[in-house]
């Protein structure tokens, strides 16, 4: 009889035994919520920086006068800024009542500045157009002054129409020839080699997209789709 009852002590080493388990489990559970709370923590300041940044701007100037700064060369915001370079080559252009054909902009890379093939070149060649190579040759002249900090990049584009010669065998080439071109007009106004470099994309990188276009709007497409762009960037 009475060894069929449990003692105190044998109840309370059973329950003992009964418990430790679960409030071990509990015990690491409880351990573990810091690391979901960290997680949210984290997630949330990364989403804070990368919204922050998507906000920033960059100020182009300030670049420029570190880069410099870095180089060693004195640089004078007034003269030699990427905007003071845009503002010469745009009153050359309209001193020489060339809008109708150039345009000078500013991007986030630099200056732009875009001419009409006609006003460079001969139809469906890389000669330079006799017409206007004088006018030209000054615009040419402003853009090779730019500061030596700057890198020239030289892009030749064409239209959609496949090019039938037997110098070029596609717009490729053509486009190629006619940067090159003007690599070498370059170069004979004293910019150096290594302050350049071209750049074809013959017709896949159309101003103007030719798809659905006929008559007069895909001509006029076609016409503003040949040029060659010229960009003066910070040489990085």
């Amino acid at each position: 009889m009475d060894s069929a009852k449990s003692t105190p002590a044998a109840e309370s080493t059973s329950a003992y035994a009964y418990e430790t388990p679960v409030r071990k489990r509990a015990g690491k559970k409880d351990e573990g919520l810091w690391l979901m709370s960290f997680s949210d923590m984290s997630l949330i300041l990364m989403s804070f920086f990368i919204l922050q940044l998507s906000f920033s701007t960059i100020d182009k100037k300030k670049v420029e006068v570190v880069t410099e700064a870095v180089k060693g060369e004195k640089f004078d915001a007034k003269k030699d800024s990427l905007t003071a370079v845009s503002k010469r080559i745009q009153n050359e252009i309209k001193r020489l009542k060339l809008e109708k054909s150039a345009q000078v902009t500013i991007d986030t890379l630099g200056v732009v500045v875009e001419f009409k093939d006609g006003l460079l070149f001969s139809v469906g060649s890389s000669d330079s157009n006799q017409q206007f190579s004088a006018v030209v040759s000054q615009v040419m002249k402003v853009i090779a002054s730019s500061p030596q900090i700057y890198h020239i990049k030289i892009e030749g584009h064409t239209d959609d129409v496949p090019i039938q010669s037997t110098k070029f065998a596609s717009n490729w080439e053509l486009s190629a020839s006619r940067a090159i071109s003007l690599m070498r007009q370059f170069e004979s106004k004293g910019v150096h080699q290594s302050r350049m470099s071209i750049q074809a994309f013959a017709q896949t990188k159309p101003k103007i997209a030719t798809l659905g276009l006929t008559g007069a709007k895909l001509n006029q497409a076609r016409s503003s789709n040949r040029r060659v762009v010229i960009r003066i960037e910070t040489d990085q």
